[in-house]
């Protein structure tokens, strides 16, 4: 659904166990961030959990906004000026969403009050450079937490010294080169081993993982999974699967050689009973031409007689 004016004006704002005043838009399938200017920045949290964003983006200027919750989306990228309307946000929750590349948490760098951060559940939390370019990067390197997990001083060493140059403190190739947004710095190998790592233990089924792009394997799964389906039902069931981040397994082996035995010997059958066929035929014909020889004999016997 779309947020109106008239809807933003009338949704729920409440004070949450923290005492803050919250604006909850939690599980309305938004699409876009739009028209939250109704509330005139008059909230402390803004809460927009399980919804259908693809995109942090188009929040006004809200001096007094301190926490962004947009849990359970599908955000795969955070526009520039977003920090410019946000700049006293202390808590950005993205757990499982989209993010793909490094370079997108860029903008984050301009949060200079930003403390807490939890990106669990991305595609990008695989990435080998991962939780050190965060601190390093994001909120000038002033975060507390990621991922709930609080950032020890060890950790800021080993970032400073992984991604500055040692002479001049500036940032070094590795950092540039990490900075720049792309489409996806996930490398496949390492987020199709995460994913089967990840993968939960009911059989038939791993987790992709909600709103990111599919590896090449999980592909060839998926149309060999639409290719084996033989009623609307297999149908529905597989795109139920997909819906929920489910990626189909491989054909169980024995089921392959179930099928591939099934077709040859329902290719032995037709060819049995082609030759049959033949055969039937053949004898049928034989018999025909005896049976005329036997009457063409018969009225010269019988002139004989006479």
């Amino acid at each position: 659904m779309r947020l109106t004016p008239e809807f933003v004006s009338k949704s729920q704002s409440r004070l949450n166990p923290l005492k803050e005043r919250e604006l909850d838009l939690r599980g309305l399938q938004i699409p876009v961030i739009e028209n939250l200017a109704s509330h005139q920045g008059t909230y402390d949290t803004l809460n927009l959990t399980d919804n259908s964003l693809t995109a942090l983006a188009n929040i006004p200027l809200s001096t007094r906004l301190h926490s962004i919750h947009a849990a359970s989306n599908q955000i795969s990228s955070i526009a520039q000026g977003l920090p410019t309307n946000i700049p006293n946000l202390i808590t950005l929750i993205l757990t499982d969403n989209a993010i793909a590349s490094l370079g997108t948490l860029a903008p984050l760098d301009k949060l200079s009050y930003l403390r807490h951060l939890s990106l669990r559940g991305n595609p990008v939390t695989v990435h080998e450079h991962y939780r050190l370019f965060v601190i390093w990067k994001v909120a000038k390197g002033k975060l507390h937490t990621l991922d709930f997990v609080r950032i020890k001083d060890a950790e800021r060493a080993a970032a400073a010294a992984l991604f500055t140059e040692p002479e001049t403190g500036l940032p070094n190739a590795l950092a540039h080169q990490l900075s720049v947004p792309t489409t996806s710095a996930v490398p496949g190998a390492i987020l199709s081993a995460a994913t089967k790592a990840g993968a939960g233990g009911g059989a038939g089924a791993g987790k992709a993982g909600k709103g990111r792009l599919m590896t090449a394997d999980e592909k060839r799964r998926v149309v060999e999974a639409l290719t084996r389906a033989q009623t609307s039902e297999e149908v529905r069931r597989l795109e139920r699967m997909l819906a929920e981040g489910l990626v189909p397994d491989d054909a169980p082996e024995a089921e392959t050689k179930a099928d591939a035995e099934g077709e040859v010997n329902g290719d032995a059958d037709r060819n049995g009973n082609s030759e049959g066929e033949g055969e039937g035929e053949g004898e049928g014909e034989g018999e025909g031409e005896g049976g005329g020889g036997e009457v063409q004999d018969g009225p010269a016997e019988v002139e004989t007689a006479a």
